[in-house]
C-alpha cells in the first residue's frame, strides 16, 4: 500500500476532507431535505463500505466539487432581504426598541393585540429591531438574512432563531404561550422583482408598499409586486400578533429564476452523488442495511413524538435545558458576528453549569444546517450501531440481534434506560445526554477493538479515544469517574504492550477538557475544575461530609440517627428495595470484579459501571441521568447470561435429560 493508500485507510483522519468535499457542493447552512439525506449517506458509506484508494477518484472528486463551486457562484439570482424577530409588548415595555424603530402602524397593531392575547406576559423584549441570523457568521448585513427563495407555511417553517431565546422562556400557564409568539418579517425585493411576472402570496395580515397598505387574508392570496412598487425596491411587513391569522407565505419567481434555482439544485445533487461514488466501493450490505434501519425507526420515531420536525424546526420547551443551551448557542453566534471573540468562548456563563460543549456543538449544526435540528438524526441512528456493535463484539452476533430488538421494539429492559425511543425523546426535547452517552460507548467500543487486538492501536486511534472521552465528558461532567477508568485500563494496556507514545496522543485528545477549567477560572477568577452544578445543594442528594459524620457518631457511640435518615432517604430515593434488576445488575457487576476468570475488558465495564453507581450516594441521578449507568451494568449482567447462566442451564437439561 502506497503513503496515499495508508492515509485514506484511517476513514476518521480522513473525514475533515470528506466534509469539505460536501460543504463545497452542499454549501453552508443547507436546511433542505437533501443535506440530511446526503450527509445519512456518507455516514452510512463510512459504516458500510470501504473507501476507494485510487488517488485519481480523490483529485476527480476534488475537481468535481470545486467545479460544483464554482457553477453555482455563477448562477445569479437576486437577493431578498429577510427582517424578521419576535415582538414582546405590554405596559412595562412600551418604551421598547420596537416602539421607537416600527413604523407606526406595525407597532400599533402588535402592541393592541399582544395586551389583548398575553395581559400577563412575564417576557421582555429584544435589544435589537432585527434578530440575527446565523446564516451572518460568513457575512454580516444589515438586517437578519439574505434570502433566494420564500416560501413557508408556518412559523415553524421560517426557521427563526429569536423563537429559541430565553427571553421568551415561558411555560406551563405563563404567557405568552411559546408556540403563540407574536413575530414579524419584512421582506425587502430588489429591482428585479418588481414586474408583472413575480407575484408574492400569502395568508394573514401583511402591509405593503411605502404607503403600508394593509392587507388580510384569512386563505392564501396573490398580489404582483409591480402592483405596489413606487421605486427600486418594495417592501412588505408580515405580522402574526398571537391572536390574528398565522403566516404563511411563498413568492412566485419568474420562469427564468426558477429554471437557475432548479439548475443549482441538480448541480448540488448530482455532484454530491458522484462524489461519494467515486470515493467508496465494495458495500457491506448488512451493515448498510442495519444504518437505514436504523435512521428510518429513529424518523419514525421521531415524528410520533414531535410531528412538527416535518417543519425542520424544534421550538424547544419553555423551563428545558433544551431552550438554554440553544440560546446560548444563539449568543456565541451574535458575538462571532459582532467580532467579540472573548464573550463568544464564555457561551453565556461565566462558570459552566451543565452540558458545557453542547453549546458549541450547536454552533457546528447552524454553520451545516442553518436552524434545521438535522444533527439529532445522526446522534439517534449512530446509537444503535454501536450498540449493536459492543453486543456483538463481547457476546456474538445472534445475541447483539435479540438487544437490537430490545432496544428498537420490545423494551423489557427499558428500565436500564434500554429502549431508543427514550433517546428519540432525549435528543428533540435538547439534552446533552444522548450525545455524551453515544461519545462514551463508542470510546467504549474503540476500547474493546484495542483488548481484542492491540496490534491495531496506533496513534490516531489513541488520539480519537481520547477526543471522544473529552467530548463525552465536556457534554455531561458526571460521567468523569468512568471516563478515568477507561482510561487508566487503556494506559495500563499501552505500558504493558511498550507503547507509551499511544498514551501521549490519548492525553493529547482529552486535553480539549482543559478547556472546562480555563474558562471557568477565565470568567470567574476561580478554580472550578469542571463544572458548578456539582457544588449547587439541589443537585446533593448527601454530601460526603455526612457519611464521614455518620460514621464518626458510630465510632464514638452517638449514632446521629438524623444523618442515618438523610442518607437512607437519599439512596432509596434513587434506587429502591424492590428494584431487584438494579440490585441483580450491581451484584453481577460486583460478581465480575471478584472472579479471577473474567476477561479484563469486562472487569473494566462493570468498574466503569459502579463508578457510576456510586455517584447516587451523593447525587440525584436518576431517569435520563442514569441512562449510562444502567446501561453498562446490563452489559455486564447480559454477559453473565450468556457465559455462567445459559450454560449452566443447559448442563443442567442434559443431566436431567440423560
Amino acid at each position: 500500500m502506497n503513503k496515499f493508500e495508508n492515509i485514506i485507510s484511517y476513514k476518521f483522519a480522513f473525514f475533515p476532507i470528506l466534509l469539505l468535499f460536501s460543504i463545497l457542493c452542499l454549501g453552508f447552512f443547507n436546511s433542505d431535505w437533501y443535506s440530511l439525506i446526503f450527509y445519512q449517506l456518507l455516514f452510512m458509506l463510512l459504516y458500510s463500505a470501504k473507501m476507494n484508494t485510487k488517488k485519481r477518484n480523490w483529485v476527480f472528486a476534488a475537481f468535481i466539487a470545486l467545479v460544483c463551486l464554482v457553477l453555482k457562484n455563477f448562477i445569479l439570482i437576486p437577493k431578498i432581504s429577510e427582517s424578521s424577530n419576535v415582538f414582546i409588548g405590554g405596559k412595562k415595555y412600551e418604551e421598547s426598541i420596537f416602539k421607537k424603530e416600527l413604523p407606526r402602524e406595525i407597532f400599533s397593531k402588535l402592541y393592541h393585540d399582544y395586551e389583548i392575547a398575553f395581559p400577563d406576559s412575564i417576557s421582555g423584549p429584544d435589544s435589537k429591531l432585527y434578530d440575527l441570523s446565523v446564516r451572518q457568521l460568513l457575512g454580516k448585513v444589515k438586517e437578519t438574512r439574505l434570502v433566494e427563495e420564500i416560501n413557508w407555511k408556518n412559523r415553524y417553517q421560517l426557521l427563526l432563531g429569536s423563537f429559541n431565546d430565553t427571553r421568551y422562556n415561558a411555560y406551563g400557564d405563563q404567557q405568552p404561550q411559546r408556540n403563540k409568539l407574536p413575530f414579524f418579517v419584512k421582506y425587502t425585493f430588489p429591482e428585479e422583482y418588481l414586474n408583472d411576472k413575480t407575484s408574492f402570496c400569502w395568508k394573514g395580515i401583511a402591509y405593503l408598499g411605502d404607503s403600508l397598505e394593509k392587507k388580510e387574508f384569512k386563505e392564501a392570496n396573490c398580489v404582483q409586486l409591480n402592483t405596489y412598487s413606487n421605486n427600486s425596491i418594495l417592501k412588505i411587513w408580515l405580522i402574526e400578533t398571537g391572536s390574528s391569522p398565522s403566516l404563511s407565505a411563498n413568492l412566485i419567481l419568474p420562469i427564468k429564476y426558477k429554471i437557475k434555482i432548479f439548475i443549482k439544485d441538480l448541480i448540488t445533487i448530482l455532484s454530491s452523488i458522484v462524489i461519494l461514488f467515486l470515493l467508496f466501493k465494495n458495500i457491506i450490505i448488512p451493515k448498510a442495511r442495519l444504518f437505514i434501519l436504523s435512521f428510518f425507526l429513529s424518523f419514525v420515531f421521531s415524528i410520533y413524538f414531535y410531528p412538527n420536525i416535518l417543519n425542520k424546526f424544534v421550538l424547544f420547551e419553555g423551563g428545558n435545558d433544551g431552550l438554554l443551551y440553544v440560546h446560548f448557542a444563539h449568543l456565541i453566534v451574535d458575538h462571532i458576528i459582532q467580532g467579540n471573540y472573548l464573550l463568544a468562548f464564555m457561551g453565556g456563563e461565566p462558570a459552566y453549569d451543565l452540558m458545557p460543549f453542547y453549546r458549541y456543538i450547536w454552533v457546528i449544526n447552524y454553520l451545516l444546517f442553518d436552524e434545521a435540528p438535522w444533527m439529532f438524526y445522526f446522534i439517534i441512528t449512530f446509537f444503535p450501531l454501536v450498540i449493536y456493535n459492543i453486543f456483538k463484539k463481547l457476546l456474538n452476533q445472534k445475541w447483539a440481534n435479540y438487544f437490537l430488538l430490545f432496544w428498537f421494539i420490545i423494551p423489557i429492559f427499558e428500565a436500564f434506560g434500554f429502549f431508543h425511543f427514550y433517546y428519540v425523546k432525549l435528543t428533540f426535547r435538547g439534552f446533552g445526554e444522548p450525545l455524551s452517552y453515544l461519545l462514551f460507548l463508542t470510546s467504549l467500543s474503540l476500547l474493546i477493538n484495542f483488548y481484542n487486538d492491540e496490534k491495531g492501536i496506533s496513534n490516531t486511534n489513541s488520539f480519537i479515544l481520547g477526543l471522544l472521552l473529552s467530548l463525552a465528558i465536556g457534554l455531561r461532567a458526571n460521567i468523569l469517574p468512568a471516563c478515568f477508568i477507561m482510561i487508566f485500563f487503556f494506559c495500563i494496556r499501552s505500558f504493558n504492550n511498550n507503547k507509551a507514545k499511544n498514551v501521549a496522543f490519548l492525553m493529547l485528545g482529552l486535553s480539549l477538557t482543559l478547556m472546562l477549567p480555563i474558562h471557568n477560572y477565565v470568567f470567574t477568577k476561580k478554580f472550578i475544575p469542571l463544572t458548578i452544578a456539582a457544588y449547587k445543594d439541589w443537585n446533593l442528594g448527601a454530601r460526603p461530609s455526612d457519611y464521614i459524620n455518620l460514621i464518626i457518631s458510630v465510632i464514638k457511640f452517638n449514632f446521629n440517627e438524623a444523618l442515618w435518615h438523610k442518607i437512607i432517604g437519599h439512596v432509596s430515593g434513587e434506587i429502591k428495595l424492590y428494584e431487584v434488576w438494579y440490585h441483580s445488575s450491581i451484584i453481577a457487576c460486583i460478581y465480575v470484579l471478584c472472579i479471577k476468570k473474567f476477561p479484563q475488558i469486562i472487569k473494566c465495564i462493570s468498574l466503569t459501571a459502579l463508578s457510576l453507581v456510586g455517584l447516587l450516594l451523593f447525587y440525584h441521578v436518576g431517569g435520563r441521568y442514569s441512562y449510562l449507568t444502567w446501561t453498562l451494568t446490563l452489559i455486564v449482567l447480559s454477559y453473565l447470561l450468556k457465559n455462567q447462566f445459559v450454560p449452566l442451564i443447559i448442563k443442567l437439561k442434559n443431566k436431567y435429560a440423560t
